[in-house]
Formats: C-alpha cells, structure tokens, sequence
C-alpha cells in the first residue's frame, strides 16, 4: 500500500501549483492520500479531482473554526468514525477507517508548543481505546526528540532563539519543547519516517533559495503497535516535482495491505 500525506498549502489555489500537485500525485498513484491545509476545497471537488487519480473514496473535513480542511481520499471504501474541530484542536481531527485499518488525520497548531501539547494529549487519550493498526499522519508542527542530535549539532535552538515566529513556536524556558512529540511517542506509537540524519519536511523551495534556512521535519506518520505488523516506512520526498508545490515537502509511506483473514 502506498500512502502520502501533504500540506499543500492554502488549498494550493495558485494554478501553476494545482497543476504540479496533481501532475505529481498522477505519477505515484496512491492508494491512499491524506491531506492538509484543503482551504476553499468543496466535497463534490474533492471528490471529482480524487476520481482522476483512482482514488474515489473521499472524505473533506469542513470546519466552522478554521478554513484549513483537513481530508482523505482512497482507492477502497472510507467510513466516517469521527471528526472533530472543537478544541483543544487547532485544525481539526478526522478519523476514519479503511481496509480495517484507522487513519487519523491531524493539523496542529502552528503556534506556541504548549498548546501542542494539550493537542497530543487529547490525541494520546484518543488513540488508547484503538486496538487495531492506526495510523496518525499529519502536519504536527512539532519537533521530535528522536531529531534532538540534528538539532543539536546545527545549533537550531539558538539559531531559532533569534527568530521570534520559530522562538515562539518551539522554544520553552530557552530550550526546544520536544514535549508534544514525546506525549504521542510515551502513549505507544512508533515514529516510522526517524533515519540516521534528518528527514526534513521544510522549508522548501517555493520562495527561491533561501537564506540561512532553518530545517525542520515537523510533517509525520505515527502508527501504534499494532500497525507494525504491515511493516510500515516512511520518508519524506524532496526532489524538484515538488519543490514548488507547497511549503512543506509530502511524507511518502509504505506498509503492506491486512490480510482480510484476521
């Protein structure tokens, strides 16, 4: 099973971009596709553009707090099991299952790592009743403690320290807040895109070549234990089909399909 999440970034709007989106997501054809940031999308939309990729199966997460829809489309059927955007979420949480396995699609706030950490404790009491393969997969906006050697070594902590959004984003009491990843990590799931080096998820390209860019991976698929047993991979894809698309880079997974058996 092939499977992406993707922040495409005010619903993609700009044409040049929607045409680079979808001429991308043609070329992978995935099973499965999780999105962020879906704003001015309509269902009947969602739907029609899903349809042209093979995936037919479609569900948009309008919400009345924020216009950053959040949504999942499917080669196989998709049951609703909940949606939410009442707080403590920023954006929204979608939860649906497909092929007997659940899929949470989540948008954390972008703003102080505190209330993230109110977001992942509310998803880590979530999750806990879920018995079967899960996987979270989303812009988290959150850095994870399983990165703290690459942070470390390129001294991203003074470096955002001096840049007020990033310091205000990820620094508490002077050092990065990896709190909001730790919750989710301490309630059992397992971080399938971690490497030897970073992985980043952003900045991109979409603004030309930047100046002393600050790289994060802050765009992740989590799966409980349970999911390990489809031996679950994710990385993020960086190359010049998408460097442009969006500001954030796709989170490209794989896992093998469940046995209909068990």
């Amino acid at each position: 099973m092939k499977i992406v999440q993707y922040n495409i970034l005010d619903g993609c709007r700009i044409e040049e971009r929607y045409a680079m989106l979808f001429e991308w997501l043609e070329q992978q054809e995935f099973d499965i596709a999780g999105f962020n940031e879906m704003n001015d999308w309509t269902e009947e939309e969602f739907k029609r553009e899903m349809e042209k990729l093979g995936m037919p199966h479609t569900y948009l997460h309008l919400m009345k707090s924020s216009p950053y829809s959040i949504g999942i489309a499917s080669k196989f059927p998709v049951k609703k099991v909940y949606a939410t955007d009442a707080p403590p979420f920023h954006h929204g949480l979608l939860h649906v299952k497909i092929q007997q396995i659940h899929f949470l699609v989540t948008h954390l706030s972008p703003f102080e790592s505190t209330i993230r950490e109110k977001e992942t404790a509310e998803l880590a009491r979530y999750i806990q009743s879920i018995q079967e393969p899960l996987m979270l997969m989303g812009d988290l906006n959150t850095l994870s403690p399983l990165d703290q050697e690459y942070y470390r070594k390129n001294h991203t902590k003074d470096r955002m320290v001096q840049r007020s959004f990033s310091k205000r984003q990820h620094i508490v009491d002077g050092e990065i807040n990896f709190l909001p990843m730790q919750i989710l990590l301490d309630a059992g799931l397992h971080d399938i895109g971690n490497g030897e080096s970073l992985d980043y998820s952003l900045p991109t390209k979409i603004k030309g070549e930047l100046q002393e860019p600050i790289y994060v991976r802050i765009d992740y698929m989590l799966v409980n234990q349970a999911m390990l047993q489809l031996t679950p991979q994710s990385m993020i894809v960086r190359d010049e089909s998408v460097n442009t698309i969006s500001d954030h880079y796709p989170v490209l997974g794989h896992f093998q399909e469940k046995s209909h058996k068990e």
